[in-house]
């Protein structure tokens, strides 16, 4: 991204940023009002998502296996870590879940549009069951 593409994008398509949730520790919250079916609220297009059995999330240490079950996605059989593990911050680890969500995955967790209209100061939140494929 250039110079005048990322000052585009900060002027015109920055929508959220991460704040302590009364829901589950840190959160992702609107910074200005955002619009039914607005798209590419955020990106995770930094990464792949690794598929691990959670017999092996078992066996990590304690600090490791917190932050797989309480960031990551999930099946009946695994958990879907980012490549990087927890050394970048990718914001859809810090989304948290609702039956009443606010967002929606188009594509499994790359990108999110709005599912009605959000005011900032808002938290978004995703139905997790949504974004796994196969639920």
């Amino acid at each position: 991204m250039n110079k005048e593409s990322l000052l585009n994008e900060l002027r015109c398509q920055t929508f959220v940023a991460l704040k302590p949730s009364a829901v589950a520790g840190i959160g992702v919250f609107a910074i200005t009002d955002i619009k039914k079916g607005q798209g590419r609220l955020f990106s995770n297009d930094t990464s792949e998502w690794i598929k691990i059995h959670k017999d092996e999330i078992a066996l990590l240490p304690e600090h490791s296996r917190f932050l797989v079950e309480n960031h990551c996605l999930y099946d009946e059989d695994h958990y879907f870590v980012p490549e990087y593990g927890f050394k970048m911050i990718d914001l859809v680890v810090y989304l948290n879940h609702s039956d009443q969500p606010n967002v929606v995955s188009i594509n499994e967790g790359e990108d999110f549009i709005a599912l009605r209209d959000i005011k900032a100061g808002e938290e978004l939140f995703v139905d997790y069951g949504s974004i796994v494929e196969g639920k």
